[in-house]
């Protein structure tokens, strides 16, 4: 399993960069994801070659995990305006 190291060390360097160039932020942008991909292809073991579909499966997981994410920043969003809204129709009632 000589690509599990190879994989986890660069994900490990990469994760080392992502919290040292910005703190307040702890996921990957998509830039970095794909540098992790190709960091992958190019140090995996040439005669035992990591498989399409685990290739497929961590896209669909990033875009997932993407979409969540943009998902929650919406959520969040919204659930101010309808704090807001609510204060300020508390504070016309009362």
């Amino acid at each position: 399993m000589t690509t599990t190291t190879s994989v986890s060390s660069a994900s490990t360097a990469a994760s080392t960069s992502t919290s040292s160039s910005s703190s307040s932020s702890s996921s990957i942008d998509t830039s970095q994801f794909l540098q992790l991909l190709v960091q992958e292809i190019q140090n995996q073991n040439p005669l035992n070659p990591t498989d399409t579909s685990d290739f497929m499966n961590q896209m669909m997981s990033y875009a997932s995990y993407s979409q969540l994410s943009e998902m929650n920043s919406t959520l969040l969003s919204l659930q101010e305006s309808v704090n807001t809204i609510s204060s300020s129709l508390t504070s016309t009632s009362a």
